[in-house]
């Protein structure tokens, strides 16, 4: 819990501190052991504040538990962000008087001015230490206070729930029978008739294939409808033809609870057995053998309502497959216990919001008018189709005398408010409750980044990359365990799209998410705790004067909504991270003021100008900053940033790079489309200060993405020495009949790719030779590798006039993803694919494919295929019974799509989604219904969107709908598309998805 969360942040924040008192004032240890006694406190009163909430857990009462527990994770995060300020601000005064001491006594014959100035600076240290010290003294009686509050809280809970023992009640994990049931589906719910027959559709076996027991999944966010979809499905007449032998189970699930599986093994027996012979057993064993015996012939449809991962993991082996097309319908909001209980031959089935017109029927039933709609338009965003909160809305403007859309536009700009577990208005109560349950089961450094989402607007899409970066120069993602800090952070994030907070919008080639998207409601709830908590301060079009509290950590702009800043230079040094989002106006002025800013997101600022970059480059704490708008030059004063980490320049005009900026010593993601400073290529004592930074090993970069190559000296030179380096994307430019050139980026690639045998390290490359000469780089001269070193490259993409495979790819063993984009593809492109039998993932795009067959046994391995076709007259690639055994996902966008075009796709035994463009031939529709495995089948809508050279780039849709504008592509750049996330024939929530161009993340 708590206690693991402070060990982490001490362990990282002190660790700092310590090294740099040891180094600079080794002669004042007090000072020291105040910092370790402080953290060895915070350490100790955690873990002991963890035992005062278990106690509080056994209470009978489990909301006065989450309400304290909530409260104590909210004020030991207080404190944590309190002691990393107090820390950062010591460290801050300590290195900035460290270096304008050493200025100013510089020289044996320094002047006695210098001399008074450098006693003036030693005073100095010594009231920073002193009013340190005072700080510590400080956060030390806070966090016994916060210990003795909850110590103090247990006995008023105990009276207040009467008493604290709650072990002899009845388990909240208990099940009712489907005559208990929380809520009751509606004769006709409301945009479920297709998801009602889809469900139907799935009770039924696929022509040809064996009768088995199956279970269906149905998983979705809180209040998504999915207990309405199953009910009505279980209701339905056709249901209960098939299924003579039923039941419906609801489980409160509770992890304290130890019997909630008796309970749901009772109520099952309880209705599928005559009443006299489910009388008399009891115990677990005895249930689930009573079971087994009654359903081990019978055909049985048995739901059980929200489901949890323990509960399905003891339960499961009583219902054994009986051979008779049984099914099991569990209903969950967490995405990993829906795939635990479909796995092997089950499904899992989505839920999907609501469209617009089902949304206005839902939130306005019996009364619609211009002026209602008008303005409503905002509130509906709000609840972007979620059922729930639009049936919350119906019973709000029900329980008013005249629902009007001045009330609607009154009620959207105070819905946060109404999301509060007490003074919410009560038509939201239920709403709320499953709110605040999900935001219950966060806690630490992963509640920060949970609140985090709210700095950004309602609606816009997140590049996961992007989020994990912040989170990480945040510091949101420490702990005590040995695992890195980038593999917390990636689980972090893995849980919000586990619980289905967050939505995939778009997936990465190993179907890993890429962009992704918070739910409109859960981000209003969001908003509001992370304001109410001073987490965020924020500007709005209401509230265009900002205040910004002491504790306030995180400032977000919005659409020059800005008029006004109220807030101290004390106040504002406390800033953590500036994200603005349209026109900055007087806004980006503060930023000199946020002395210990870590993360500068200015990639959807659109009046930023060179002249800003002064302010900016002052900032040595910054850790994350990224550009938009006009900035075209990048000031050499640019190395006063010195623990920058990442850099983003893909929004930018910068086209030349100086050396300062990748000599930064912790700068490790660099982002762009650059060269070197001409003026530096030129200057040999710069080019000589760059070689011995990158020989001496000081080079921190793990990512360049990318550079621009020619025949003068550059990064080509220098590859061989980033020890570090793991990502890289390079646009080649022709240089005509200059062999040394193609010996540099030969040998650069093999630098770059070649890695210690006994190593595991994945590289990734992407070249982009569009403005070569055709087959410029089967002309790249790779070796063989040497004994005991091997290409540990793992992802290739490759961009040009292809007119055969660059002979070195062959040669790349270990090769896991592939993406080559040409004019034309051929069957001889294809052969030289053939002995990369490791190969996960492949991306074809090209103009046409021609004779291109892939035979039975290819790509063992392969796993996910996407063909790319940017003729309309052009056929697809053949596809032999045989091949791509172990295919799940084939994607074939295709314009001129007619029919299955010869591909057949029952022999696929794994294949559980098919991406084709949208108005193609329903045809793809029946073969994936009549496929034992039943695919998702995704429709892709072309959208007239200007795609960036670098092809990163996400549309954002802005509250103020100030569009970034977009950069010209080359000629070859390939639309975006929208990506249907609805399975078969539903086309709901319309998504974006690049099907061309070669990204390097």
């Amino acid at each position: 819990m708590e206690s693991a969360a402070a060990s982490a942040f001490l362990k990282a924040v002190m660790g700092r501190l310590f090294m740099a008192l040891e180094k600079e004032y080794n002669k004042h240890k007090g000072l020291s052991q105040e910092a370790q006694s402080l953290q060895q406190d915070l350490r100790m009163i955690a873990a002991v504040m963890d035992d005062q909430l278990r106690a509080l857990g056994r209470t009978n009462d489990a909301r006065a538990r989450t309400a304290v527990a909530r409260l104590h994770a909210e004020e030991m995060l207080d404190l944590a962000h309190d002691i990393e300020d107090c820390v950062d601000r010591f460290l801050h005064r300590l290195t900035c008087r460290r270096q304008r001491g050493a200025g100013a006594g510089a020289g044996p014959g320094a002047s006695s001015s210098s001399l008074v100035r450098r006693m003036a600076h030693e005073l100095s240290k010594v009231q920073s230490r002193s009013s340190f010290a005072d700080e510590i003294q400080k956060l030390k009686r806070r966090i016994r206070e916060a210990q003795q509050r909850v110590i103090d809280i247990k006995p008023i809970v105990d009276v207040i729930t009467g008493g604290g023992g709650g072990g002899d009640g009845q388990p909240t994990g208990a099940a009712g029978s489907s005559s208990t049931l929380p809520c009751r589906a509606a004769r006709s719910p409301v945009g479920l008739v297709e998801p009602v027959e889809e469900l139907l559709s799935l009770l039924d076996e696929v022509d040809g294939q064996p009768e088995q027991t199956r279970v269906i999944s149905v998983v979705g966010f809180g209040g998504s409808g999915k207990t309405t979809l199953a009910k009505a499905v279980y209701d339905d007449p056709r249901a209960k033809d098939r299924f003579p032998c039923r039941a419906w189970v609801t489980v409160a699930s509770s992890p304290e609870n130890s019997n909630g599986t008796t309970a749901i093994l009772r109520a099952v027996l309880q209705q599928v057995l005559p009443k006299d012979d489910a009388m008399g057993v009891d115990e677990q064993h005895d249930l689930e053998t009573s079971l087994k015996e009654y359903l081990k012939d019978k055909r049985y449809l048995i739901v059980i309502d929200d489901i949890g991962m323990d509960q399905w993991s003891i339960i499961r082996s009583t219902f054994e497959d009986n051979g008779t097309s049984s099914r099991i319908i569990v209903t969950t909001m967490i995405q990993s216990v829906a795939n635990m209980c479909s796995h092997g031959n089950g499904y899992v089935y989505q839920m999907n919001t609501l469209g617009e017109e089902d949304s206005k029927e839902l939130a306005f039933p019996g009364f619609r008018s211009p002026e209602l709609e008008q303005g409503s338009a905002s509130l509906l965003g709000k609840c972007d189709g979620l059922p729930l909160a639009l049936v919350s809305v119906s019973d709000y403007l029900k329980s008013s005398s005249e629902p009007t859309g001045e009330l609607c536009a009154k009620l959207c700009r105070n819905l946060g408010s109404h999301l509060k577990e007490q003074d919410g208005h009560y038509s939201f109560s239920k709403l709320s409750k499953v709110l605040h349950d999900n935001y219950d089961n966060f806690s630490g450094y992963t509640l920060s980044c949970l609140l985090y989402l709210g700095i950004f607007p309602n609606n816009c899409p997140l590049k996961k990359k992007v989020l994990i970066r912040r989170w990480l120069a945040e510091g949101y993602a420490r702990s005590d365990s040995l695992r890195s800090e980038e593999d917390i952070a990636d689980e972090n994030f893995s849980k919000l799209i586990d619980r289905n907070i967050i939505r995939p919008v778009d997936t990465r080639n190993n179907s890993e998410v890429k962009t992704c998207k918070t739910h409109g409601i859960i981000h209003e709830f969001l908003l509001n705790k992370s304001l109410s908590q001073i987490f965020i301060a924020k500007s709005s079009r209401d509230h265009p004067r900002l205040s910004v509290n002491t504790n306030a950590r995180h400032l977000s702009f919005h659409a020059d909504q800005l008029t006004e800043c109220v807030a101290s230079d004390e106040e504002l040094s406390r800033v953590r991270s500036l994200t603005i989002f349209g026109d900055a106006g007087e806004a980006i002025f503060y930023v000199q003021r946020c002395k210990l800013i870590r993360v500068l997101d200015l990639q959807e600022c659109n009046d930023l100008d060179d002249d800003h970059l002064k302010y900016i480059c002052k900032l040595w704490h910054l850790k994350y900053l990224s550009f938009g708008g006009n900035i075209s030059e990048l000031p050499r004063s640019i190395e006063g940033l010195h623990c920058l980490e990442t850099l983003d320049l893909r929004r930018t005009e910068i086209k030349f790079l100086p050396i300062e900026a990748i000599m930064l010593p912790h700068l490790a993601h660099l982002f762009g489309k650059f060269m070197l400073h001409k003026d530096d290529v030129k200057s040999v004592n710069k080019m000589s200060r760059l070689q011995k930074f990158f020989s001496s090993k000081k080079s921190n970069l793990h990512t360049l993405a990318g550079f621009i190559t020619d025949e003068s000296k550059g990064f080509l030179q220098h590859i061989g020495d980033m020890k570090r380096l793991r990502k890289v994307k390079i646009w080649i430019k022709h240089v005509a009949g200059s062999n040394n050139y193609i010996a540099d980026l030969s040998q650069a690639i093999q630098d770059f790719t070649k890695a210690p045998i006994d190593r595991d390290i994945d590289h990734s490359l992407s070249l982009d030779s569009e403005e070569c000469p055709e087959n410029f780089l089967s002309s790249l001269d790779l070796k063989t590798c040497s004994e005991g070193s091997k290409y540990a490259l793992r992802s290739l993409k490759l961009n040009g006039k292809l007119h055969q495979l660059p002979p070195f790819v062959t040669l790349l063993s270990g090769l896991t993803e592939l993406c080559i984009s040409s004019a034309t593809l051929t069957r001889n492109h294809l052969s030289a694919l053939i002995n990369l039998n490791r190969l996960l993932y492949i991306k074809l795009v090209a103009y046409k494919f021609n004779n291109f067959e892939i035979k039975p046994g290819a790509f063992p391995s392969l796993r996910r295929l996407c063909f790319v076709v940017k003729s309309v007259t052009s056929a697809l690639p053949t596809i032999k019974h045989g091949a791509l055994p172990n295919l799940i996902s084939l994607g074939l966008l295709c314009q001129g799509l007619v029919g299955l075009s010869g591909i057949e796709i029952t022999h696929m035994k794994h294949l559980k989604e098919i991406t084709i463009n949208s108005g193609v031939d329903v045809q793809w529709e029946q073969a994936a219904k009549n496929h034992p495995n039943r695919p998702k089948v995704l429709f892709l809508t072309k959208v007239s969107l200007v795609e960036r050279e670098d092809n990163e780039r996400t549309c954002a849709v802005r509250e103020q709908s100030k569009i970034c504008k977009a950069q010209p592509t080359s000629s070859d750049g390939l639309n975006k598309m929208r990506l249907s996330e609805a399975s078969s024939s539903r086309l709901r929530m319309i998504v974006q998805q690049s099907t061309g161009g070669l990204n390097c993340h």
